[in-house]
């Protein structure tokens, strides 16, 4: 009976192996497929945009297959440095590719972010925020990385201005992780502002500081709790904050069983998940964009709840939420 019972666990284990990533795949390459049938986000514009990097790329990427293939490989990638931050840092004490499955998954079935938007930008640089942040633990002493950490955001915040409400959460980290200082403070913010110094100068040589002003105001165009989010095909953004809510409650209850260096970083991206939940909720008009934000932290937290669970529950969880978020993306694509 024992033997039987760990067997079909094991059969359970297996198919979450190597078959799920290429069934999670295969449903990411059709979600990508029939976005660019339908032509779903194609042609991207600036119609939102009050800076002209956006413009700029949007203006360059005008070839439809050009924008697809760009926005996929813009996708992996993020998804990819995630993966290796959770690898690196041993988040998740099982070797697993959830995290990278999660955050394809997430993506591809939400059809507001196909095929690129804004975000995709941002994206790979909250990665590359979370990286620098990550490895400069308890070192308040490297500046540099605090340096590139405020630069980041810095680029991030000229395609997606709000970005600049992640810098408070960014000392925080700091502050959580031991290595805030008057150096590493002062190293992060220069970095911000180093950018915004050349988006002056900009505006001096175009004897026009609309673009300076308008950057600003938009912090404060706040729209509380769009209806948007009501729409029938949002159950799979109520599926993904499901899973968030049972992660972090997991990852409380089994705090006593990592380290104490894994404990503060999943904290940390717990806190980054909720912060990007208060953005999302406050900025009504971009809710597709901080959903892509929130994906990255709470794949890797709804990866950790998984692999801690019992397989079976595991299975039944991963592919309920996957048939949710394809259902999800299936009724968005029919209204286009």
């Amino acid at each position: 009976m024992i033997y039987m019972y760990r067997s079909t666990d094991r059969k359970i284990k297996t198919l979450l192996g190597l078959p799920s990533v290429l069934l999670t795949f295969s449903v990411c390459l059709l979600c990508w497929i029939s976005g660019y049938i339908y032509s779903v986000g194609f042609p991207i514009t600036d119609d939102n945009s009050i800076l002209p990097l956006w413009g700029m790329l949007c203006n360059i990427l005008s070839n439809k297959i050009v924008v697809y293939v760009a926005g996929l490989l813009l996708l992996i990638l993020s998804a990819f440095v995630m993966q290796r931050i959770s690898d690196i840092e041993m988040l998740i004490r099982e070797r697993t590719r959830l995290p990278f499955m999660l955050i394809v998954i997430l993506v591809s079935t939400n059809a507001g972010l196909i095929p690129v938007k804004e975000v995709s930008v941002v994206m790979i640089c909250l990665v590359f925020v979370i990286h620098e942040l990550f490895r400069s633990y308890q070192l308040p002493e490297a500046a540099g990385s605090f340096f590139n950490a405020g630069l980041l955001i810095g680029i991030a915040s000229m395609f997606m201005p709000q970005v600049l409400w992640f810098i408070p959460l960014l000392w925080t980290g700091m502050y959580q992780f031991r290595s805030l200082s008057y150096k590493s403070f002062m190293a992060s913010l220069v970095g911000v502002l180093i950018i915004y110094w050349f988006l002056l100068a900009w505006c001096v040589w175009k004897h026009d500081f609309s673009m300076f002003s308008s950057l600003f105001s938009s912090l404060a165009e706040i729209e509380l709790f769009s209806n948007y989010i009501l729409q029938y095909y949002q159950i799979g953004f109520a599926g993904v904050v499901l899973l968030f809510i049972l992660a972090s409650f997991h990852i409380k209850m089994d705090a006593f069983n990592n380290s104490v260096r894994v404990r503060q970083m999943l904290s940390f991206l717990l806190n980054m998940s909720v912060w990007s939940l208060a953005l999302l909720f406050l900025y009504g008009n971009d809710t597709d964009l901080f959903m892509a934000i929130l994906y990255f932290p709470v794949s890797v937290l709804i990866a950790y709840f998984f692999e801690n669970i019992r397989y079976r529950i595991r299975f039944v969880l991963y592919y309920s939420a996957l048939i949710l978020w394809v259902f999800s993306f299936i009724m968005r694509v029919w209204n286009f």
